[in-house]
């Protein structure tokens, strides 16, 4: 590591970002009026939003998770002042957004074993001295451990979402977290005693299962209650006022918006679009058509709404190499020069990529230290520094960003049925409705179910906010069929309505060792709620194999895989293998179905030559753990193994130089043998 003289020498030849000088131009005295997720936005938050709006396709802010809290070229344990960076101490400049997150327990995440309150104080203390000192923008993150089990944010079992949610046994606990992030936010100060303004990013990456709030562990609608519920509880009960809020599924959409606004919470709750991406193919053109059509398509949306579109998170796959072991060494200017040539595109406010935490995992290059030589990717990154679409934190005019003259405009009255939420399956013979009712007092709130024109009363419980009724449903009706909850308030601003669809009773019970039949699926609805989408594709209900079957319909034009996946259990240490009921396309793709099992994911790759039906079977001997799980790649499925279930996936792989890119396959009875 260098040390701590010449990193204080380096940092002194750093322009700092404009906190004074030439009077603010005329701009700055002409209100505007924005819509954004809190009308009673701080000034300084309004003005940020105003900010990003306009910075659109002026340039990007460059920015950096965490950069002053880890890093290579210093000892994060002894020498962290908020100043340094490896982002500054390896193109003389800081970037213009820096990224912090709540962590674990939502006291942070500084490095070390601090006590929570040690890691909440020294987390306020980097914020500030950012924002004061060197000068930028900020965003939030939360990674939020399991509130049901306690273990990590990775831990996705203990069906988390469902019992945070209000109703939920764990509702207390998560509201203990948010507490944490309100309380985080209220401290953050700029030196004029200001809530400092921070863009609120949580859930990220929900497209993806890997944490527990991701598509398999969470409907669409219960996700995005699980964001409304959180932005509520900050903006409306904690009164914090210097959060705008940012939606970040993963990438992968082509440029197609409907999955990716499949979890969307509404234009009440979101202030910027953003997609996360991390590329593993060394900046392919495949890659790079992806991820400028997706950036594209959340520009275009926004601009529609009157919102921010952003890349809220970016990356090499698994971080960087060591020297000689990457495959591009242009890999930053590369994604950056195919992002800047797409006018919508290029309207990504800013680019936030992911922490350097040493040399064991780094997503950006630095100089040589005393003990490790300057990483080869470095002149990428400075090259990247010198174009003048990149925005850095010396470029930033501070009175641009946070003094600007804005209005907030107020929220139009706002219905939403909290629970039961869209598309749940109720197996009781009662359940709690409740609503949340937004911008309007002194209502008459009322549901009615299906055809049937009676009104049922719901009360407002002045303790939660919530207008509540028991749904008296009758134990005769819970037959696995779909009805309307309707909810309909009137307010002297006139009438509200909104309308759930649900299934009332459980699905018929599968077999032992069967995955799927496909035979319980009351719609196709009720089929994407149970599974969930890996990149972009259609999966429906298709009359085959003398019943219904799967049809799992495909895309190549800007992924190179796409599949399906659902959760799973049970205990198959007595089956020797898996079949299933296959009818390929002929594509000569490839066709990978992996089984999680003792915690490995297993694969298997049956033929998609021809266009025959029939059965086929795998026994599970001829298995094999994925081939980028090379940590397992000795592993081979045992009874143990298959007494652990947690997912069961489908994917669709493109075979390279294949011409065919768009496919329909089917699959039935998948169970084990």
């Amino acid at each position: 590591m260098i040390t701590a003289l010449a990193v204080t020498a380096l940092i002194g030849t750093i322009t700092t970002a404009t906190t004074a000088g030439a009077a603010p131009d005329e701009r700055h005295h002409r209100p505007e009026t924005v819509r954004i997720s809190d009308p009673d936005a701080t000034p300084q938050t309004r003005s940020l939003f105003s900010y990003l709006r306009e910075q659109q396709g002026k340039g990007v802010l460059f920015g950096h998770q965490q950069t002053t809290e880890f890093g290579v070229t210093w000892d994060e344990f002894t020498e962290t002042d908020g100043i340094r960076s490896d982002v500054a101490a390896g193109v003389g400049d800081h970037p213009a957004v820096f990224g912090w997150d709540t962590g674990h327990l939502g006291y942070g995440s500084s490095p070390g074993d601090p006590s929570p309150e040690e890691n909440f104080q020294a987390t306020v203390k980097l914020i500030e001295t950012a924002h004061n000192e060197i000068g930028g923008i900020h965003t939030l993150a939360s990674h939020m451990d399991n509130f049901v089990t306690g273990g990590s944010f990775y831990d996705t079992n203990g069906d988390v979402v469902t019992r945070i949610l209000p109703g939920g046994d764990h509702h207390a606990r998560f509201n203990a977290y948010l507490d944490r992030v309100a309380r985080l936010a209220h401290e953050v100060d700029d030196r004029d005693g200001n809530p400092i303004p921070m863009i609120y990013r949580p859930f990220h990456e929900n497209s993806g299962s890997w944490f527990w709030w991701g598509a398999a562990h969470a409907s669409p609608a219960k996700y995005v209650e699980l964001f409304r519920y959180t932005v509520e509880y900050l903006r409306d009960v904690k009164d914090v006022h210097n959060f705008l809020y940012a939606y970040s599924p993963g990438g992968g959409y082509g440029g197609v918006d409907d999955v990716y606004m499949r979890t969307y919470p509404g234009d009440n709750y979101i202030d910027v679009f953003g997609i996360d991406s991390y590329d593993g193919s060394n900046g392919s053109r495949q890659w790079l058509d992806g991820i400028v059509a997706d950036l594209g398509m959340i520009a275009r949306i926004a601009e529609e709404k009157g919102k921010v579109s952003a890349f809220t998170e970016y990356g090499v796959s698994g971080a960087l190499k060591p020297n000689g072991q990457n495959g591009n060494l242009n890999w930053f200017t590369t994604m950056f020069d195919a992002i800047k040539a797409d006018p919508w595109a290029n309207r990504s406010a800013f680019m936030l990529t992911w922490v350097n935490f040493g040399t064991e995992q780094f997503f950006l290059p630095y100089p040589a230290t005393a003990t490790e030589p300057e990483h080869e990717l470095l002149p990428d990154l400075r090259r990247l520094h010198a174009d003048p679409f990149a925005v850095f934190s010396s470029e930033l005019d501070l009175r641009n960003v946070y003094g600007r003259k804005v209005r907030a405009q107020a929220q139009e009255p706002f219905l939403h049925v909290v629970s039961p939420p869209d598309g749940e399956r109720i197996t009781t013979p009662t359940t709690t409705v409740r609503v949340r009712l937004l911008d309007a007092r002194h209502a008459v709130v009322h549901y009615t179910v299906g055809d049937d024109p009676t009104r049922f009363p719901l009360r407002l419980d002045r303790g939660t906010g919530y207008y509540t009724g028991t749904w008296d449903i009758g134990a005769e009706n819970l037959t696995n069929k779909v009805t309307r909850l309707k909810v309909t308030a009137v307010t002297a601003r006139g009438t509200l309505s909104t309308t759930n669809r649900v299934i009332l009773g459980a699905k018929p019970p599968l077999a032992p060792g069967v995955v799927d039949d496909f035979e319980g699926h009351v719609d196709d609805t009720a089929l994407n709620a149970e599974y969930s989408p890996y990149g972009t594709n259609r999966i429906s209900l298709a009359a085959e194999n003398g019943g219904q079957a799967l049809k799992l319909d495909y895309d190549f034009g800007f992924q190179t895989y796409t599949g399906v996946g659902k959760r799973i259990s049970g205990d198959w240490s007595a089956y020797t293998g898996l079949s299933l009921w296959l009818r390929p396309d002929g594509s000569n793709h490839k066709l990978v179905l992996q089984l999680n099992a003792g915690g490995v994911a297993y694969e298997a790759y049956p033929s998609l030559a021809g266009t025959s039906a029939g059965v086929v079977t795998i026994p599970f001997a001829d298995w094999r753990p994925a081939p980028w799980d090379t940590a397992n790649a000795h592993r081979r499925i045992t009874p143990e193994d298959l007494k652990n279930l947690s997912q069961f996936n489908i994917f669709i792989n493109q075979v390279e130089h294949n011409p065919v890119l768009t496919g329909t396959i089917h699959l039935d009875d998948i169970r084990a043998t």
